[in-house]
C-alpha cells in the first residue's frame, strides 16, 4: 500500500473497501459507474501497480483523499510509464475541488515519491494548451518546458539529478 501525504492531502492506492467511492468518483466528469465496473477498475490497478519495481513505474493510481475526509475520494493522480519510453504525471480534481492548491500538492508528492523512492530517471508531463491551470501546476512543482506537441499542446519534463539537486536541502521540503 502507498500512502503520500501533503499538508491538506492523503493519496493513496484505492482498495476493496473504497468500491462504493470508486463508483463514485472513477469518472466523475460523467458520473457514477456500476459497482461491478468499479470492481473491475480496481483489479486493473492492482495488476498494474503489481508491475511496478525500483527505478521503473509502469503504472500507478492513487486516490486523491482530504486529510481531513480520507475515506471520500476527490480525485486521482498518479504516474503513467504504459507508453515505455515516458513516465507521465496526471492528476485530475473533481471541479468542485478545483482552485484550491490541491494538484499541486498531489504533483510535488509524486515526484518526491517517483525521484527519492521509486528512483525513476525522469517524468514527463503534458496538458491541452489552453488548460493554464494544469500548466501552472506542472510549472509549481518543478517541471520545466520542454516543447510541444504538433498541436501546440505544451510539454514538460524533469529528470532524477535535477529534481535532487534543486530540493536537496530537505528530502521532503516540497510536500
Amino acid at each position: 500500500m502507498i500512502r503520500l501525504e501533503t499538508p491538506d492531502l492523503v493519496l493513496r492506492t484505492a482498495g476493496p473497501e473504497d468500491l462504493g467511492e470508486i463508483a463514485r468518483m472513477w469518472d466523475f466528469e460523467n458520473g457514477p459507474i456500476p459497482q461491478d465496473e468499479a470492481g473491475k477498475v480496481l483489479e486493473r490497478m492492482e495488476r498494474n501497480h503489481g508491475k511496478n519495481r525500483p527505478g521503473r513505474i509502469y503504472h500507478l493510481c492513487l486516490a486523491v483523499t482530504r486529510a481531513d475526509e480520507p475515506d471520500r475520494i476527490i480525485g486521482w493522480c498518479g504516474l503513467d510509464g504504459t507508453a515505455g519510453d515516458r513516465l507521465h504525471l496526471f492528476y485530475s480534481i473533481a471541479p468542485e475541488r478545483r482552485g484550491r492548491g490541491y494538484a499541486t500538492q498531489a504533483a510535488r508528492a509524486l515526484l518526491e515519491y517517483a525521484f527519492r523512492t521509486a528512483e525513476v530517471p525522469f517524468v514527463n508531463g503534458g496538458c491541452y494548451r489552453d488548460n493554464r491551470a494544469s500548466y501552472r501546476v506542472m510549472e509549481k512543482a518543478g517541471m520545466r518546458r520542454a516543447g510541444e506537441e504538433a498541436n501546440g499542446d505544451p510539454l514538460f519534463y524533469i529528470d532524477r539529478e535535477t529534481y535532487l539537486d534543486d530540493f536537496k536541502i530537505t528530502g521532503t521540503a516540497r510536500l
